[in-house]
């Protein structure tokens, strides 16, 4: 009888135990989930300056006055972050930078909004985001897109052929991230 009584009562604290487990949704990412981590991509690790900006105060202070596209554009927050990795066995930075602009069509303005330096950029077709586009300089490679309520901005200190593939690489990591949020 006292075995029967125990077995009664473990399986209704097993019961008690299954049945108060949270069901709740997973908490939604922050803006820095969305930055690649420390070495996520093989020999891309932080270096230089990281910064998350919640209003356009710290937008404007982070990135010295500029932002104006941004904010007439719903800004709500950004986050940045700077990598270090090796390209032709050169010591390269690349940033990434990611805006949250509230609206999908607050996002695809300031893609669009001349004053992003963008004109003349080459469109990316099957690439990262819902549009995407790169310039390259002999100096330097930028990369943009926007996915969702994500503005999204890349820049390396490389002008060839392999920065635009790390630049598409972490533009690729950043858009599953986004979609992975949606």
């Amino acid at each position: 009888m006292k075995t029967r009584v125990c077995i009664l009562l473990i399986l209704a604290l097993i019961l008690s135990i299954s049945c108060s487990k949270s069901t709740s949704e997973p908490e939604a990412l922050s803006i820095e989930d969305l930055l690649v981590k420390n070495n996520e991509l093989a020999g891309w690790t932080y270096g230089g300056e990281r910064w998350v900006a919640r209003n356009s105060t710290e937008l404007f202070a982070e990135i010295n006055g500029a932002g104006d596209v941004n904010i007439r554009n719903g800004f709500q927050e950004g986050a940045s972050q700077d990598y270090e990795g090796t390209i032709n066995a050169a010591t390269v930075m690349l940033k990434l930078t990611i805006f949250d602009q509230t609206t999908n069509a607050n996002a695809r303005t300031v893609y669009e909004d001349p004053d992003t330096g963008m004109g003349g950029a080459v469109p990316w077709v099957d690439g990262a985001g819902e549009e995407a586009r790169y310039l390259s300089t002999s100096l330097s490679t930028t990369l943009t897109f926007y996915r969702d309520k994500y503005y999204v901005l890349l820049n390396i200190g490389s002008g060839l052929d392999e920065a635009l593939n790390v630049l598409k690489q972490f533009a690729l990591n950043v858009d599953g991230k986004i979609l992975d949020n949606e």
